[in-house]
């Protein structure tokens, strides 16, 4: 997978999720008043707002967190050598290609300067779990983006101190939760990898915002949950022109993921929160519908995708994924707007998977959906079609089939064998449910779910 591995995030992934993270990269914007004075941290009113938040957030720090201070360039060094640490130019090539094929991105999108260029014009601090150590941005006094959101807190310099709270929250994360870990053991998963950050966001976002109004009963909750709400607005304003595919996953982590802890909180405070890591949502459809998670868990599947390497020779795998529910909602919405019904249907998925094959320059995917009933397959392979005859140029083959509950695509040369290669992988493919506790059974994509009508599959597609 192509990632970062730190909890900074720079994500580059192939379903490229979330390249902005830092996890809060753009919220420290407004530290230079109390935090950074004269070039300079302000250790008196660092340590102020350290002793606080382990106060408020009920958690004490295991280890001292040092604060250090760096030019925008300096940090922004930081972040090329992490990405040229973790992925290769091919990689990065990769991830953005298949971004642009499945629909998450424009076509011909630089990755990874699209990706540095919105790192420049936002990044402003971060904690780093492996130096374990806070960093600051020298000058980043722009607080737009936050203040605007922040609505209640508007002086600069508490603005400021809530957004060094968020960030020790994070360390206080890392601390307690070991929140980079469990980010590491999904790193084949963006969906899960994206569910979690949002967990990890919107703790601290509600901590930050909690710590400076000195409470968060009902009213002063709901008005954070209630502030989110303007995260798009003030985002577009300050950062116009990045594509959705960049911006849409990072808005996520911290808007929904705001509404998704609150609602612990609400049910438990604090002790509610911290149970979360312990058994974290396993997607990002949970965080966008809280009631799959606290009420009643939903029925996911994970997904083995197979069978295609007897039809497929001569290529060979160079990426496996799962995209989850607000990837394929920001597909859909990218592609045919923001109100579309259809945006809908991610509503009802329970799994994925992608697999990106490779044979010299060229590209292959091969992406099995899971939804909850045939109508929503059915609706999805006819709106993820003409998704595609939008997006693919003249010469690039795409192919679509759904067999009852689940919906097979092939994107790329090897789409033209699609007559061989759908039931190879419809055969050979293995489709299980995943129970609450994380156990499941193992279920054919020949046997249930699938197997019910097997026989009447309908191609929605075509072979370009």
């Amino acid at each position: 997978m192509i990632r970062s591995n730190q909890f900074q995030r720079t994500t580059l992934r192939g379903a490229a999720t979330t390249p902005v993270a830092l996890l809060l990269m753009l919220v420290l914007c407004g530290c230079a008043y109390t935090v950074v004075h004269d070039g300079a941290v302000n250790q008196t009113k660092a340590q102020e707002v350290e002793t606080g938040i382990q106060s408020f957030r009920d958690l004490n720090f295991i280890s001292q967190v040092p604060l250090v201070l760096k030019t925008r360039d300096e940090a922004l060094e930081m972040m090329r050598k992490e990405i040229a640490r973790d992925h290769t130019e091919e990689e990065i090539r990769i991830g953005g290609l298949t971004g642009a094929m499945t629909g998450v991105y424009p076509r011909g999108m630089d990755l990874k300067s699209e990706t540095l260029k919105l790192l420049r014009s936002q990044i402003a601090g971060f904690y780093d779990p492996h130096e374990k150590e806070m960093v600051l941005v020298e000058g980043a006094v722009d607080a737009s983006v936050w203040s605007s959101a922040a609505g209640m807190i508007t002086h600069r310099d508490l603005v400021g101190e809530m957004l060094l709270a968020h960030e020790l929250t994070h360390a206080l994360q890392d601390q307690h939760f070991h929140i980079e870990q469990m980010i590491d053991q999904v790193k084949d998963n963006d969906d899960r990898d994206l569910a979690l950050k949002a967990v990890a966001e919107g703790d601290a976002t509600i901590s930050g915002y909690g710590y400076m109004l000195g409470n968060l009963d009902s009213t002063s909750l709901s008005s954070i949950v209630g502030r989110m709400d303007d995260l798009p607005r003030a985002f577009a304003a300050q950062s116009a022109g990045v594509p959705s595919g960049l911006s849409a996953p990072m808005i996520f982590q911290y808007a929904d993921g705001v509404r998704f802890v609150s609602e612990a909180y609400r049910r438990g405070g604090w002790a509610a929160v911290d149970a979360i890591y312990a058994d974290p949502p396993r997607a990002t459809l949970q965080i966008l519908q809280p009631e799959l998670y606290y009420e009643h868990r939903t029925q996911l599947v994970d997904i083995d995708l197979n069978g295609y390497q007897n039809v497929l020779k001569d290529w060979s795998k160079a990426d496996d994924d799962t995209y989850g529910a607000m990837l394929i909602k920001l597909i859909i919405q990218r592609n045919l707007g923001a109100s579309v019904p259809e945006s809908a249907l991610a509503e009802r998925w329970t799994g994925d998977r992608m697999i990106v094959l490779q044979k010299d320059q060229a590209l292959t995917i091969l992406w099995i959906v899971a939804f909850r009933n045939e109508d929503t397959a059915a609706q999805f392979g006819t709106t993820y079609t003409s998704i595609l005859n939008k997006i693919s140029t003249p010469d690039m083959a795409h192919k679509v089939q759904v067999k009852d509950s689940n919906v097979f695509i092939a994107i790329g040369d090897g789409a033209r064998q699609f007559d061989k290669l759908a039931p190879a992988v419809w055969s050979a493919s293995v489709i299980r449910p995943v129970a609450p506790s994380g156990r499941s059974q193992a279920i054919t994509a020949q046997s249930a779910p699938v197997s019910k009508g097997c026989c009447a599959a309908s191609s929605v597609a075509r072979a370009n």
